[in-house]
């Protein structure tokens, strides 16, 4: 309310540009790479935040830069955190099993708060042009957001350990039960997804402008019943792949039989992971800042969700058949195909929001600097 906005049908349009050249992420990356190494891996926050730094820096929005201001020893914290609870986690299910199914219910359990503090973080020390972004959110609305997802997670869980103790019996009311339980989780976990995306994208502001999510919870649940239905088809299609190439190890050389089953097995379900993860990111990525914006502002992904999911496949053949060499070239590809994609259109005139929005010169913790000076 109060900034003026253009004329009646009129909206300007405000391309994503990004200037970044791979070589010099990809030198970037393999500094932090070292220090990270050479300081077994407490040095991972301070190096992930320097090539995080590189990529806003080049990623200009309406002719201004972005950036990120965070601090690393707020992501140590978390890292070190995170990595107590699974530590502890590991030790109790080596005492008992039991122990170590309450340690993994603690560290979910934990996952909201983890996931509010990462966002705030990361949120509240974006800058745009030198102007400081905001994001609010509730621990509340995080447990509110998440509490669907993690019960029927947990639920599963504690029934599979369950089903195990009582020694496997082979009812077909457990197969009925796993069924309808897998049912559930398509619901369930597309509420978990539709709100958490809303918690997100509507607790940012920009200046003095709110930004909302607009999307329905029918479209939400749609993209999850899709990408159930291609995760399950993926897997029976690599499944079948997998038998075959079992078969054929175990009629070539017997003695390598159980050996290559598990090598063959690993990897399909590596395969068959990795491809789901990608597919739902990537039409979670273009469900999510399609349907972002305000009365003032606006946001367009013209990224479909397969163009994106091919782009993953394609830069993870290039990295395993260059042995992880190309990983940088590949993050900073799929980078650019991202802040490409996506348009920023507005009924309010730029010089408005910045004019109601001062810049400040925000305190910046400064990473280390490998060999800059």
């Amino acid at each position: 309310r109060g900034l003026p906005r253009l004329p009646k049908r009129a909206v300007d349009t405000w391309p994503v540009q990004f200037t970044s050249h791979a070589d010099d992420y990809a030198s970037t990356w393999l500094q932090g790479a070292l220090f990270t190494l050479f300081t077994l891996g407490l040095g991972l926050p301070w190096a992930r935040l320097r090539c995080r730094r590189h990529l806003l820096q080049h990623t200009q929005l309406g002719g201004q830069v972005l950036d990120d201001h965070a601090s690393p020893w707020a992501m140590l914290v978390r890292q070190l955190l995170v990595m107590a609870l699974l530590s502890g986690g590991g030790l109790a299910a080596l005492d008992s099993a039991w122990a170590g199914l309450a340690g993994l219910t603690i560290a979910m359990l934990s996952w909201p708060m983890l996931w509010l503090a990462a966002v705030s973080h990361r949120v509240n020390r974006m800058s745009w042009g030198r102007r400081p972004l905001a994001w609010q959110g509730r621990v509340s609305d995080a447990w509110r957001a998440a509490a669907a997802p993690l019960v029927w997670l947990l639920g599963g869980v504690w029934l599979v350990a369950a089903w195990l103790a009582l020694g496997r019996p082979p009812k077909a009311t457990w197969a009925v039960g796993g069924v309808a339980w897998a049912l559930l989780g398509v619901l369930l976990l597309s509420e978990g997804a539709w709100r958490l995306a809303g918690l997100r994208q509507s607790g940012a502001r920009v200046g003095p402008l709110r930004l909302r999510w607009q999307a329905r919870r029918a479209e939400v649940r749609q993209a999850c019943l899709r990408q159930w239905v291609q995760t399950t088809w993926l897997g029976a299609a690599l499944g079948g792949l997998a038998l075959v190439a079992v078969w054929a190890v175990q009629a070539l050389s017997p003695a390598w039989g159980p050996i290559g089953a598990v090598l063959v097995g690993g990897a399909i379900a590596l395969v068959w992971a990795l491809t789901s993860w990608w597919q739902w990111q990537a039409r979670l990525f273009c469900l999510v800042w399609d349907q972002t914006g305000n009365r003032s502002l606006r946001f367009r992904c013209v990224l479909s969700a397969r163009s994106l999911l091919g782009e993953h496949l394609l830069q993870a053949c290039l990295v395993v058949g260059t042995g992880g060499i190309y990983l940088p070239w590949a993050q900073h590809r799929a980078w650019a195909l991202r802040a490409r994609s996506v348009t920023l259109r507005s009924r309010v005139a730029l010089h408005s929001v910045m004019r109601h929005w001062p810049a400040r010169h925000a305190r910046v913790e400064v990473a280390m600097e490998w060999g800059s000076r």
